[in-house]
């Protein structure tokens, strides 16, 4: 089992990152790649969301024309349990309802939707980690080539002032992918952090021992304080509050969109409408932008196609509203007198 979900994450992260790649050559910058990833995929897998919708919708319109008839069945045969579950399955077989499909339907949209989270944050943080090390490793040794390359004629000051030119050209071109608006990187979080990988974590992960790790440092401190706009913050938190109010906004249309006239919002929504943006809060400090993207364009979009499903969902109950008989689709049944029957 393990190996399996191994494999899976595998193939799924090869998958993401591919994709990602693709879109960021048609855009040449991550940020708007992801943003452009995120509406092509919830667009694919959206026509799961509209058959879970349309089910629950039929169900729940099915259902407050059978209710009466069930609490008359009840009454009648509630003493006994096996001619009120065969007259309860007459009824659900005479309206076509059962709960089975839609509970299939929905079991399946939940598992695809969990995958596509985990193994995507997964994806993106990995492949993000790797991005700042390769980054980083490409300055390194364009800063320690231009100090072997330069001109004799240089004092240590102009060596050093040569190879953080040359160093800075090379971030300018690596910027160019990595940047977007206010953001100097995107595999980095929106927050008041150094755009560039720590030295610990890059050595190690370069295995740097002895001599070469000191002289690594060395560079690092020149690169890190005079290339790129030196130690400045990489974000100010922007997304950060924008992921808590998209979160908040796009519940808040949701139950709203789905919550019953007439009816307030339980108690149970108000807490998830307040606890879920403090999620978001926590996963977008402690995610990169990338992901922090993908989070907030997921729920615009998840928002708007909700929005329209149930305008579209609001004008076929409305078919039904006063002509009950449409439920059924072979045979026509007097509702009400249906149920008379079975009070007798």
């Amino acid at each position: 089992m393990e190996m399996l979900n191994a494999v899976s994450t595998m193939l799924a992260a090869d998958l993401w990152v591919n994709l990602i790649n693709l879109f960021a050559k048609w855009v040449v910058n991550f940020g708007w790649a992801i943003i452009l990833f995120t509406v092509v995929l919830k667009l694919v897998i959206s026509p799961l969301d509209i058959l879970q919708r349309v089910a629950s919708n039929k169900q729940t319109r099915v259902m407050s024309v059978m209710q009466p008839q069930l609490n008359a069945l009840q009454e009648k045969y509630g003493n006994n349990k096996e001619k009120l579950n065969q007259e309860t399955n007459k009824l659900y077989k005479k309206y076509n309802t059962g709960l089975g499909g839609m509970c299939i339907i929905m079991l399946v949209t939940m598992v695809l939707n969990i995958v596509i989270v985990f193994t995507l944050y997964n994806t993106v943080r990995n492949y993000g980690n790797d991005i700042l090390y390769d980054n980083y490793y490409q300055l390194d040794a364009v800063y320690k080539d231009a100090e072997t390359s330069a001109s004799s004629d240089l004092d240590a000051d102009g060596v050093k002032n040569y190879a953080i030119e040359m160093t800075q050209e090379k971030y300018d071109e690596l910027a160019k992918q990595n940047s977007w608006l206010w953001v100097k990187n995107v595999w980095k979080g929106d927050i008041n952090t150094s755009q560039y990988v720590g030295f610990d974590d890059f050595a190690n992960h370069f295995n740097l021992q002895g001599a070469e790790r000191d002289a690594a440092k060395a560079r690092y401190d020149v690169i890190t304080a005079e290339v790129g706009g030196g130690s400045a913050a990489n974000g100010n938190y922007v997304l950060i509050i924008l992921a808590a109010v998209v979160s908040f906004v796009t519940q808040l249309i949701s139950m709203l969109l789905l919550k019953p006239k007439g009816q307030k919002l339980p108690m149970m929504n108000k807490i998830m409408m307040a606890i879920i943006p403090i999620t978001m809060i926590i996963l977008a400090s402690t995610s990169n932008v990338i992901y922090t993207l993908y989070v907030i364009v997921n729920s615009l979009v998840t928002a708007l196609i909700s929005t329209l499903i149930s305008l579209i969902m609001n004008k076929i109950n409305k078919k039904y509203e006063g002509n009950e008989d449409l439920l059924l689709k072979k045979k026509k049944v007097e509702v009400v007198e249906y149920s008379r029957n079975y009070k007798k």
